[in-house]
């Protein structure tokens, strides 16, 4: 996804560089989207002010393989059927703003079922060990998009835009290009990726001062900075679809670390039920976690599938990346279908720093993380 909105705003922060452009406001901002309809760049560039003087990546000499290729080819085909219509204008001197009505089509029903179709088939693969590379990893998400796209409905959005303009030399520019007008153009893909990227930014750092039996407000539980306590569940509300990916469904779950062995305990408890199980990286020691999730409510007919998204976060915010896996001799926290009411218990094997106060986190479809204690 990242890659993605990289290519998206190279697209788009072309059009900083600015040229000419109109005699009025509203000229300047329908030169602007009729060009957008064509995703023409240079055309753009014309009705934007030329303030970034940063070097930009031509988005061509970002087209190195074919899931780029079908990416830009995706965006061209929206964009054409993009319209807008610009309602007013209020010019006070030499600078203005332009209100425009614009439906152009929603992006992020594909996409998210593209990136969920895609990691169901990738961690199955990190499970075994078996390592992709970037090629088969872009190439896995082109072919994963084409077969998403024959069954996800094609949806319109509509928007109202405010666009700030200024006048230099008797000709008027648009200040900026916002992410609202990004959306407009390449799909709503701008606000799509900033939600799923916002999922893994760092907050605050766990206030050290705080006590174990503090209260916490259900408002900010599960934050990184304010973590659900061992023992504790917490309500998460989750989104899923069909097998066919035709229809979608919101629910709610609860989830709850019961309890945390690691160290030396947690060695021997796989050296029990598997001898072949080897020690940790240098520096690191085996945890193991016991989870208790259960569905709250969902649709009656179509179950929920759990999963083992789990992850160790560092007390430094790192998170660390598993090279080597511990297995048990069963209940183990899996892939389960649940329907309303029902739960699924079982056991995830990570390794830590060794000592550390480390947090686990768990991401919900890959869109939002939630942070628990392990002491």
């Amino acid at each position: 996804m990242r890659k993605w909105r990289t290519i998206a705003v190279s697209m788009l922060s072309l059009a900083l560089l600015a040229g000419c452009s109109g005699a009025k406001p509203e000229s300047t901002v329908e030169e602007f989207f009729t060009a957008g309809q064509q995703l023409d760049t240079e055309a753009m560039a014309a009705a934007v002010l030329s303030t970034n003087e940063e070097e930009v990546t031509d988005p061509e000499e970002l087209l190195t393989d074919e899931s780029n290729e079908y990416l830009l080819e995706y965006f061209k085909t929206n964009a054409e059927k993009m319209t807008y219509e610009v309602t007013g204008s209020e010019i006070d001197g030499d600078k203005a703003v332009v209100t425009m009505n614009a439906k152009y089509i929603d992006g992020a029903p594909l996409i998210k079922a593209t990136i969920s179709s895609a990691l169901m088939k990738m961690l199955p693969l990190a499970f075994s060990g078996t390592e992709m590379t970037e090629e088969e990893t872009n190439q896995m998400f082109a072919d994963t998009m084409k077969e998403q796209a024959e069954i996800v409905s094609e949806t319109f959005k509509e928007e109202t835009l405010k666009i700030d303009l200024v006048k230099e030399d008797n000709e008027w520019y648009i200040t900026e290009i916002t992410d609202e007008m990004m959306d407009v153009v390449m799909s709503g893909f701008m606000s799509l990726s900033t939600e799923l990227e916002g999922a893994f930014e760092e907050t605050e750092p766990v206030d050290e001062t705080s006590t174990e039996d503090s209260t916490i407000e259900s408002s900010a539980a599960g934050k990184r900075s304010n973590p659900v306590p061992l023992g504790q569940a917490i309500e998460i509300p989750v989104e899923y679809s069909n097998e066919d990916w035709t229809e979608n469904y919101e629910g709610t779950i609860s989830l709850q670390i019961n309890g945390v062995t690691k160290g030396q305990a947690a060695m021997d408890t796989l050296m029990a039920e598997n001898q072949f199980n080897e020690a940790p990286p240098e520096g690191m020691e085996w945890v193991i976690f016991d989870v208790t999730m259960k569905l709250l409510d969902g649709n009656q007919d179509t179950p929920y599938t759990t999963s083992p998204a789990f992850d160790i976060i560092s007390s430094s915010g790192s998170e660390i990346a598993q090279d080597t896996y511990g297995t048990l001799d069963g209940n183990e926290f899996n892939y389960n279908d649940i329907f309303p009411g029902a739960e699924v218990s079982g056991r995830v094997v990570k390794y830590a720093p060794m000592g550390d106060n480390f947090l686990i986190s768990y991401d919900e479809n890959y869109s939002a993380a939630f942070y628990f204690r392990a002491q």
